[in-house]
């Protein structure tokens, strides 16, 4: 077994292990007190590691103006749960953050590299605050009998698209032949994609049935509402790590960052989550 493989599976335990406890946590004393600290050390790590792909292309752009809006973006949510009175707060975060990029670009740099920063800034605010946001409104999702179902779907979701990476992963690299998207990804074939939805919908029955017995909460109330998650949620997890790819090539580098050994950095393990989250939280209202 290689360092890398080596390394991959420690972490990846250690990181799931960590994520399950904090949603158990927050599930058993009915608060989001954990989520909160895990949200904000995703997008803590997770700027510094967005600012230096994106510097390659934008090179002012500062940390500031992306971390804060994103982290007020995701807690949102919490507004009322700690005090603050009812109100838009992700458009007014929204809104705020925008006026402080515009701000930030017409005193520091003018008319320099105005829509590379912009956008840089506005995509970076976006990419991290945006899906942890619907997370944590899928996580206080309640079920008929009042417990926070939410929870248990949260857990179902995060090992549908992660296990979808990981399956896909293992079977690329056992039989992949035919090359996804050489030019943003040499490494990822088209069967490793069609061995995603093994993981994806695997996970999701798997985690249905764990969470089930584990917190006493039954995220689906039908035996194929799995398989409809996983079907659809498991290619969204590739295509939100084929996105983070592109950023990485366009950057030159090969991994975002180095603080999960085996895995690189923090957004080489978030990016499956971006573009499944908004879907996750559609699917969490209609199945």
């Amino acid at each position: 077994m290689s360092r890398e493989l080596r390394n991959r599976l420690t972490f990846g335990v250690i990181f799931a292990a960590l994520v399950i406890a904090t949603l158990t946590f927050d599930f058993r004393h009915g608060g989001s007190q954990g989520m909160a600290v895990l949200v904000t050390v995703i997008i803590s790590l997770g700027a510094r590691e967005y600012v230096r792909l994106a510097r390659s292309l934008a090179p002012g752009l500062g940390l500031a103006p992306v971390l804060v809006p994103a982290l007020a973006l995701a807690l949102a949510p919490l507004a009322e749960q700690v005090g603050l009175p009812p109100a838009p707060w992700a458009v007014l975060v929204a809104g705020l953050g925008l006026g402080w990029v515009l701000i930030d670009q017409l005193f520091r740099r003018a008319i320099d590299g105005f829509f590379p920063h912009i956008g840089a800034t506005l995509l970076g605010i976006l990419y991290l605050g945006l899906p942890l946001h619907v997370l944590m409104v899928l996580a206080d999702l309640p079920g008929q009998d009042g417990a926070r179902r939410g929870i248990a779907l949260l857990l179902v979701f995060v090992a549908t698209v992660k296990l979808g990476d990981v399956t896909a992963f293992f079977t690329g690299k056992a039989f992949g032949r035919n090359k996804m998207c050489p030019s943003i990804s040499p490494g990822k074939t088209w069967e490793g994609f069609a061995g995603s939805f093994i993981g994806s919908v695997g996970g999701a029955y798997l985690f249905t049935w764990l969470v089930g017995v584990g917190l006493g909460v039954a995220p689906f109330a039908g035996w194929w509402q799995p398989a409809v998650w996983g079907l659809i949620l498991g290619p969204l997890g590739v295509l939100g790590d084929l996105a983070e790819s592109a950023m990485k090539r366009a950057a030159a580098v090969k991994d975002s960052g180095g603080s999960m050994p085996g895995f690189g950095g923090v957004l080489d393990i978030y990016d499956a989550l971006v573009i499944a989250a908004p879907v996750a939280l559609l699917l969490a209202r209609v199945l």
